[in-house]
Parts: structure tokens; sequence; C-alpha cells
């Protein structure tokens, strides 16, 4: 059993078997579809076509449900699915189709489906692993551990001064907490928190560094603990460095599921950007003891919409985030009903407003010679990846110690969660817990 729900879902035998499987089911309903009659697998065909032009037109026209990053061949596997299903309905109410052809017609379309299913996965790399669908990683409610200390005169723990005691967790683990908003009076549904094995050995690690983590849109902190494999990340990172890792702290960035998401700005929709350059760290220093020895202890990353939000706090909050790491972000935050409306809705229509906390604006006017950043793009990221450039060459001309990294990919889990692993060693060094 172990095995099996370890088994990879995003590449390896799994999902071309299921493919395979799926390709094969809709060919035998294709082939016993014969029996229906030409005109009425042609009109399944055109049903199949209008239904998929109908999901657009919803999703893409009227209500946008999401944006031009969306892989266009889903649509065709969406459509097939459609066709397998109405040829295994109509195969199975036919009367002079055995009882046995009426099984094995809804199996082939429930095979179909389940490879449409797997092409979306594919996709995003929502779920990597078996285990990640069936069983996913969970947080506990369990109360807070208290701090070894809450001290900002401490040293803060690094690999050259720690030493574990012998008896120091395996792994660290994951806690659910309301971070309350006492300056900005934001709506915050309940934040996850990763603390590492230093911090919960007795005595624990003094002082550990903060990374906070944005989730994208849609999206919410779960989406770190399972598909971004967080724990299982920075556990890996803590059992090469005597069992040090930053606190990770993952807010919830949707306002509480408003439905005008904030942009990680202080709107008039809510004062996102103070909860989270203000509210979020003063409550994490003092419930958790950690981050206290400056903000070079601090750093904020993210994915999509999350790391369009990391740039925006690293640029109008550089005292409080001077270290970000910016993954498949966009140049500026956005509206799915175009710019203006976005002004409208968070600014009152108000340009210069925008103009004055937008992270791209803010590096053309001043210069930020503190500020250090890695900015991950996907190669096949036709969308986000040029927005990532135009990000990087900004923040380049504004003095900021910024490096572009582009990784094999997309859109998805494949760049999301390489683009943090692979920058968790700079991290480490940034934060103080490696030597530079």
């Amino acid at each position: 059993m172990t095995d099996l729900m370890s088994l990879s879902l995003i590449d390896g035998l799994l999902p071309v078997a299921i493919l395979t499987l799926g390709a094969a089911a809709l060919i035998l309903l294709g082939i016993a579809g014969r029996k229906l009659g030409v005109r009425r697998v042609l009109i399944f065909v055109l049903v199949a076509a209008g239904s998929t032009g109908l999901l657009f037109l919803l999703a893409e026209v009227i209500f946008l449900w999401w944006n031009s990053s969306f892989p266009r061949l889903l649509y065709l596997y969406w459509a097939l699915g459609i066709l397998g299903i109405q040829l295994a309905f109509a195969l199975a109410v036919r009367r002079r189709t055995p009882l046995a052809g009426r099984v094995a017609g809804i199996a082939a379309a429930l095979i179909v489906l389940l490879a449409v299913a797997c092409t979306v996965n594919l996709a995003y790399a929502q779920y990597p692993t078996v285990r990640s669908l069936v069983n996913p990683p969970s947080a506990t409610d369990d109360p807070l551990p208290r701090p070894a200390a809450v001290d900002a005169t401490l040293p803060a723990a690094s690999e050259r001064t720690w030493v574990p005691p012998s008896d120091m967790p395996g792994e660290g683990r994951v806690y659910r907490a309301e971070i309350p908003a006492a300056a900005s009076k934001y709506k915050s549904a309940t934040a996850l928190i990763y603390l590492p094995p230093a911090y919960l050995a007795d005595p624990g690690a003094v002082n550990l560094p903060v990374l906070v983590l944005i989730h994208g849109q849609p999206g919410s902190p779960n989406d770190w603990l399972i598909s971004g494999r967080i724990a299982e990340m920075m556990d890996d990172f803590a059992s090469r460095h005597a069992g040090l890792a930053p606190v990770v702290v993952m807010p919830d960035a949707s306002n509480d599921s408003n439905p005008n998401w904030p942009l990680c700005m202080d709107t008039s929709v809510s004062a996102s950007a103070t909860y989270l350059a203000r509210d979020l760290p003063a409550w994490i220093q003092q419930q958790l003891g950690v981050g206290t020895a400056g903000p070079q202890q601090w750093a904020v990353a993210g994915y999509s919409y999350g790391g369009t939000c990391a740039v925006q706090l690293a640029a109008n909050f550089p005292d409080a985030y001077p270290t970000f790491v910016d993954i498949s972000g966009e140049n500026e935050p956005t509206d799915s009903e175009g710019h203006q409306a976005l002004l409208d809705t968070y600014f009152g229509g108000d340009g210069k407003a925008f103009a004055e906390q937008n992270a791209v604006d803010r590096f053309g006017r001043m210069p930020f010679p503190g500020l250090a950043g890695k900015i991950v793009v996907g190669r096949e990221d036709t969308v986000y990846g040029p927005e990532g450039r135009q990000v990087y060459e900004a923040a380049r001309a504004a003095g900021v110690d910024v490096q572009l990294q582009e990784l094999p990919g997309g859109h998805s889990w494949l760049v999301w969660r390489a683009g943090l692993e692979n920058n968790l060693d700079w991290l480490g060094a940034r934060l103080g817990i490696l030597d530079p």
C-alpha cells in the first residue's frame, strides 16, 4: 500500500497507463456507438463541441473564471469526455444492449473521465502523488508550542552555533492559527504555520528566521501543504542542517474569500498589505519568538498571484521583507475585467493611487539597494513568463540584487514548487541559518 500511495500522478507509468486506458475506452465506445447510427453519433459530436464552446464563453468571456494561462488543450479533453459520456449513456439505455454491454459502457465512460481528470492534473501538477490525492497532509489543531525564549537580544540560531539535543524530533509540524489584524482590521481565514524540528526541540533553537508564503488565486494556504508539499520540503532542508529551517507562515491572502481578492496593497477593499507586513510579523514575533533579530530574518515568497504579492510587499515594505522570491508572478496586480475595473474597485478610479503602491512603478521611482530577490518563470509559461522578465528588468534597474531563473514547465506546480525548493539554500544564507 505504501508503494501505491507514493506513485506519481504527474510522471512515470501511472499517468501514461491512465491516459492509454482512457484513449482505448473512448475508441471502444466509438466502435460500439456505430450501433446507434451515424446521425446520432454526429449529434453527440456536435453537442460535445457546443458544450465546449459554451464553457469557453462562460469561463473566458462572461464570468472570467480563468485567464489566458489556462491550457487550451484541456478544452479538447473536455469535449472528448462529454462525447464519451453521451455514447455510454445512449448505449446503456438502448434496449438491445445486453447487461454486460451496459456495465462495460459505463465503466468505459468512467475511465474516460478519469483520463480527462488526469490531463488537468498533468497541466497543473496539483496532486503530485496518489497520497496527496487520497490522503493529503493536514495541519494539527493542537495549540502552538510556546517559544524557547522571546528575547531580541539573544543571538539567532545558525548552523554554526546550534547544537541539537539528542532527542530532537525528526520532523517539523504544521499548525493552524488565527492571526489577528490589530492595525489593519483585515478579515483573514485560518493560516498555517510550519515549525521545524529545531524549534520543537527541548530546548529549542532560539530566534529562527521567518519565511512568509503566499498562495495563488484561486487557492488557500492548504495548497502549499498539499501541492507544494511544504512540510516535506522543509523537513528535507532541516535534515541537512541540524534540524534548522525557517519558520514558515502561510497566511490567507483571500481576505477570507472576499469576492474582490485584495492585491497585497492597502485599498478600499482591505488593508491587506498592512496586515501582511505589520500585523502578521508583530504577532509571529510575539507568539513564536522568531524573526526578532531584525528584517534580515524575514522573507516573503509566492507563486502566481502570490508571486505578485511577494514583489508588492517587498517593494512597499522593504523594512519588513528585504528578501523575496517571485514565482510566476505578474508584472502588476490585475482584475479579470480589466485595468480600469481594478482602479474603480480598489482605488476609486485613481490611477496615481495604484501606481503609488505598484511594485514596478516604485522600482522606476526610487532605488532599492538593500533588496534582494529571485524571480522564477516557467519556460513554457507564455503569459506569466514575459511578465516576470519585465519585473526582473525593473527591479534590476532599481538596484535590487535580483536574479532571473527559468525552469522547465508552464504555469503549474512543477515550476512553483521547484522555484522555492531550488532557492532554499540562498534563503537560508540570506536569513542567517547558513553561512553566506
